[in-house]
């Protein structure tokens, strides 16, 4: 069986080529609902995501059957919006609520799409708004890491890339809360679109320099964020300061407001909950370096690992809709 699996974020997009069940082909490109947002309409990433397909397709063996496709490709700026369902929630809850859909725009084939989870019901108001989150893309790789884990204690995933989010799971597998940031694309605003550019807006270590990272955070914790990023203007007037510190500082400053928002959740409350780490490589060894500074049992998922649990999350959640069912009947 051939066929393509579809993760559209906020500002990537990534299709892969899946035969029998092995990855044999992947596309990408730096697109996503972000670009829908700004430009008013999807017409970008509806071209973005044939050319994908397109030049995946001509390199299978024999022509993909289907798409299966999660992540923000389903809200209100995607191809489709698919209503969230409402934590708790599981696979056997969101297969429940899979949606079929042709985008002749995009590909003839047909599109089955994983709906996303909310915690709290809609709409959002400002009495509820603290304990309102919603997800999309994550609820997929959780349980395609689920099918990994056989314990059945509750455990968080903090996932990082354009936004942050801490996902909580309990012991039967499902998601019965979440809290989300807006720190990753804060951080590429930052370092592109502020007076910080001229030394950051290229600059994406992977190696934090810990003293900033850790005076970074202290300076947030006591000044304030917005405080904090204009330290780095100031830091960097000392010629003896390295582009690599004044990034691990403000890492560290954004880090803190993340860690408050997840925190005051209770989310990091116990230091026997297993926490997985999964997203942005040059994230990851910040989020590493705080939590195991605070003691905290911490697993990172590697960029490989998370591919794996994303497809097997989405062949999970789709193969057992009623939707697929019918379709393959038919």
């Amino acid at each position: 069986m051939v066929y393509l699996a579809v993760d559209s974020g906020t500002t990537n997009t990534m299709v892969l080529l899946v035969e029998d069940g092995r990855v044999t082909g992947d596309a990408r490109k730096s697109v996503g609902v972000r670009n829908t947002s700004i430009a008013g309409n999807p017409s970008l990433l509806r071209n973005s995501l044939r050319e994908l397909i397109e030049s995946l397709a001509k390199e299978a063996p024999s022509p993909p059957r289907f798409v299966l496709a999660a992540g923000m490709i389903t809200s209100s700026l995607g191809l489709l919006e698919v209503r969230h369902v409402v934590a708790p929630a599981g696979a056997e809850k969101l297969s429940q609520n899979v949606r079929m859909r042709v985008f002749p725009r995009v590909s003839h084939l047909p599109f089955f799409l994983v709906p996303g989870v909310r915690v709290n019901r809609p709409f959002c108001r400002l009495s509820n708004a603290d304990r309102t989150d919603m997800i999309r893309g994550e609820e997929t790789e959780i349980v395609g890491l689920l099918s990994k884990r056989k314990h059945n204690r509750p455990w968080l995933l903090i996932h990082l890339g354009s936004h942050a989010k801490a996902i909580q799971v309990n012991g039967r597998g499902q998601i019965v809360s979440s809290t989300t940031t807006l720190s990753g694309e804060c951080l590429q605003a930052l370092q592109t679109q502020t007076i910080l550019a001229s030394k950051l807006a290229s600059l994406k270590p992977r190696e934090l320099d810990e003293r900033f990272f850790f005076h970074g955070l202290r300076c947030a914790k006591r000044n304030g964020l917005l405080r904090a990023c204009f330290t780095v203007r100031l830091l960097e007037e000392n010629p003896r300061h390295r582009p690599t510190e004044l990034y691990s500082f403000l890492v560290g400053a954004l880090l803190f407001s993340d860690l408050h928002a997840f925190e005051s959740r209770g989310f990091l409350n116990s230091r026997k909950t297993p926490i997985l780490l999964s997203g942005q490589p040059r994230l990851l060894a910040a989020w590493q370096l705080l939590l195991r500074k605070k003691r905290h049992d911490v697993e990172i998922v590697t960029r490989q690992e998370r591919i794996a649990a994303f497809l097997a999350g989405l062949r999970t959640i789709v193969f057992a809709s009623p939707v697929f069912r019918r379709w393959q009947s038919s």
